[in-house]
């Protein structure tokens, strides 16, 4: 349910920006990509906080916008700050229009996207990585993958937070 409320909340933001329909939508297209606060976990104990919006374009390579990090280990916060996408490495299309059972509008879309970034941390320490997307809207009728869950994973300065706990993410298709 938590998935559905924000849908939601991003059907009026995101119809005034795009306005096309999925009906062409193919793995070659561009999208928005937005990450609500999401955590991932690492084999250490670590989490990591995200949150971003940006753009990626299949067809081009290209990836572009950003976000902020916190990583903590229990309740102390060992490192904060920003990221910029740098490029797009590979998407992995699911589909538009439905997840579990609900219809959504026809343009909000899935898959997985793996996006290199370059941060820099509150302190000025700059690290590159890669962080991935996975959002499990699909074609109607259809489904993701399986073995995908929707969340955020991310590979950075040795560590690899690869264990969803909260969060949702919504690609949507540009016209």
């Amino acid at each position: 349910m938590r998935r559905l409320v924000f849908v939601v909340a991003f059907t009026f933001c995101v119809a005034t920006m795009a306005g096309g329909t999925a009906g062409a939508a193919t793995s070659k297209s561009a999208f928005l990509v937005f990450v609500e606060p999401t955590v991932s976990a690492s084999s250490t104990g670590l989490t990591l906080e995200t949150e971003l919006e940006g753009t990626f374009n299949v067809a081009n390579r290209t990836a572009s916008g950003g976000g902020e990090y916190s990583v903590t280990d229990g309740t102390a916060l060992l490192e904060s700050g920003t990221f910029t996408l740098t490029r797009l490495v590979a998407f992995q299309f699911y589909g538009c229009g439905e997840v579990e059972g609900t219809t959504l509008p026809p343009d909000f879309c899935g898959g997985q996207v793996i996006l290199g970034f370059h941060s820099t941390s509150s302190t000025g320490v700059q690290r590159d990585g890669l962080i991935v997307v996975n959002c499990q809207i699909h074609d109607p009728g259809g489904q993701a993958p399986p073995g995908t869950s929707e969340g955020v994973t991310a590979n950075a300065h040795g560590v690899n937070f690869n264990t969803h706990v909260t969060g949702d993410n919504l690609f949507v298709m540009l016209p």
